[in-house]
């Protein structure tokens, strides 16, 4: 029985390098040359129907991939075995105790992840492919797992915001055809004189003004992106009260249709959990005398429960609407939304 082996480790979803909410665990056994390793996943959102699988080694910073199989995504999770040699994973001619951990690619920035030893899990370090012979890593060894798994349940990471650039398409560019002449340089520098001439102040006021102008026109055309979705998408009222103005069913791939700097909803962990729950998202526009007067709010059906509406606000809807509230009691089940504008 010298060569048995048997551990376990929990598997969680990283995002943007983060580490949040537990999405399963992979359990690990060893015995007569075979190793069997078992995987039970749960809280997995995403759009892909079949996900791959990688254990991998730590070579320097870099955490190179063994591919295992794919496993099958289903009801936002999946009970998946595999069976292998001991001492040559999946055909790779590397040995379980050079294997690090775990890692299942999601969508873009996001996987699923677990690690047995003490090292960081950081998806930008992980490779697929390499040159270098499995001979190179054979005194690879890993330290015994902690007997303690890793906790559950992990503190809110604070995200900082990005700045987010204006498209290509809004940049100011000056065609070849449109500079000016010589005769016109000589005015633009006459003005330029003359602008120099006038007092600060009265320039810095004119400045405020053609600001606070942009500003407002860059508001409207939101409204009026907002109010043209209103329009195409099928309406809907899951609500009792009358606050809000005019409400629509979203499907995910409406997003696009929005701004650009809403884009990013698209991605969002906690979005994609209640559509894929609830297979709908709403758009809203509140009454006027409504708070935030007659803005617009993207909301994700969910219920108000503790675990909930931790990650709700953890990933910015911080606003919870029930759909019946009053002398009859509230609903446990309703929107979580942010404001658009």
């Amino acid at each position: 029985m010298s060569d048995y082996s048997r551990f376990v480790s929990y598997m969680y979803l990283y995002e943007n390098g983060l580490k949040t909410m537990n999405a399963g665990f992979v359990k690990v056994e060893s015995r007569n040359g075979q190793c069997r390793i078992g995987l039970s996943l749960k809280n997995v959102y995403t759009g892909l129907e079949r996900c791959q699988v990688y254990m991998f080694i730590r070579f320097g910073q870099d955490l190179r991939g063994v591919y295992i199989g794919d496993v099958q995504i289903k009801n936002h999770g999946s009970d998946w075995n595999f069976r292998t040699d001991t001492m040559n994973i999946a055909g790779s001619g590397y040995r379980l105790d050079q294997m690090s951990g775990m890692i299942i690619r999601g969508e873009g920035e996001k996987f699923y992840g677990t690690r047995w030893d003490h090292g960081d899990l950081d998806i930008h370090h992980f490779r697929t492919q390499w040159e270098e012979p499995a001979a190179e890593l054979k005194n690879i060894s890993i330290p015994e797992p902690a007997e303690e798994p890793e906790e559950a349940i992990i503190s809110a990471p604070v995200v900082e915001e990005k700045e987010i650039s204006a498209p290509m398409e809004e940049r100011e560019t000056t065609p070849e055809s449109e500079q000016p002449t010589l005769a016109e340089e000589e005015i633009t520098m006459e003005e330029s004189v003359e602008a120099e001439s006038e007092p600060a102040e009265g320039r810095k006021e004119e400045k405020k003004a053609e600001d606070g102008i942009l500003v407002t026109m860059e508001a409207d055309e939101r409204c009026r992106n907002f109010g043209k979705i209103l329009d195409q998408c099928p309406g809907m009222y899951p609500f009792e009260d009358d606050k809000v103005e005019a409400c629509v069913r979203l499907e995910l791939q409406d997003i696009g249709m929005m701004p650009i700097d809403c884009w990013s909803y698209g991605s969002n962990s906690f979005l994609l959990h209640g559509y894929y729950s609830y297979r709908h998202l709403i758009l809203a526009r509140l009454k006027p005398e409504e708070e935030n007067g007659g803005g617009y709010i993207l909301g994700v059906p969910g219920t108000r429960h503790s675990r909930e509406a931790f990650m709700a606000n953890m990933f910015g809807f911080r606003e919870f609407k029930p759909i019946r509230e009053g002398n009859g009691g509230s609903s446990d089940f309703g929107y979580w939304y942010t404001f658009l504008a």
